[in-house]
């Protein structure tokens, strides 16, 4: 495969999360935008959440209003992967994420070359099939306009941009559906070979997150 370095596309990362809890703070936030605090209710209760936002100085979280952040930066903040030195936790090689971060595509994203091209295997729908689909729509579209009603996580503050992320089972389905069969490329695939160049990059990283039993936050740097 020959990489079209003709233009600068965007540069892509997977950030380790928290297993659970980013579709918990996820959902809390759009409930507390519909008026609905209880969800919010029950995710400060966990000791972690207590510990993140006392962390960076804040006392008073028993309101979503207490807090000044916007919820993309909320929600990377609060379920961040952190190591015992409470630095990021960098999933995977470094020339993997590289890799990743920036495919020979129009939008630069390997996950959306996936999802462009490759096909279900015969006429009838099949579980493998759409549960590969399902899960890069999750990174790829899971906290855009269409889904949440505005483009709040992705015009976070200081160009945090939150695209979609994976719960750690979610993660462990994705994988499984990549190595699986039920799908294959696309005939007219634009790049030959992109698709499996793509998975060699985007899968190790799955592998590490599902090794550190951690979800995955899709974020987009423009």
């Amino acid at each position: 495969m020959q990489p079209n370095n003709t233009t600068t596309t965007a540069f892509y990362t997977l950030d380790g999360c928290h297993a659970t809890l980013v579709s918990d703070v996820f959902q809390s936030l759009l409930s507390w935008n519909q008026n609905s605090h209880q969800e919010w209710s029950g995710v400060i209760e966990h000791p972690r959440i207590q510990e993140r936002l006392r962390s960076q100085g804040i006392d008073q979280f028993d309101s979503r209003n207490d807090i000044q952040w916007d919820d993309p930066t909320l929600l990377f903040t609060l379920t961040r992967m952190l190591d015992s030195d409470s630095i990021p936790m960098m999933l995977g090689e470094d020339k993997n994420r590289e890799r990743f971060g920036r495919f020979p595509h129009s939008t630069g994203s390997a996950l959306r070359y996936i999802r462009e091209n490759v096909r279900q295997v015969g006429p009838q729908s099949n579980e493998m099939y759409d549960d590969l689909v399902m899960h890069l729509d999750y990174l790829l579209t899971r906290c855009d306009v269409d889904h949440v009603g505005d483009g709040r996580f992705m015009e976070g503050q200081a160009g945090l941009n939150i695209m979609g992320f994976l719960s750690g089972d979610e993660v462990k389905i994705l994988r499984t559906s990549l190595l699986g069969g039920g799908w294959t490329v696309a005939r007219d695939e634009p790049i030959d070979g992109g698709v499996r160049d793509a998975i060699r990059h985007l899968s190790p990283l799955l592998l590490a997150a599902e090794r550190n039993n951690a979800g995955l936050i899709h974020r987009k740097h423009d």
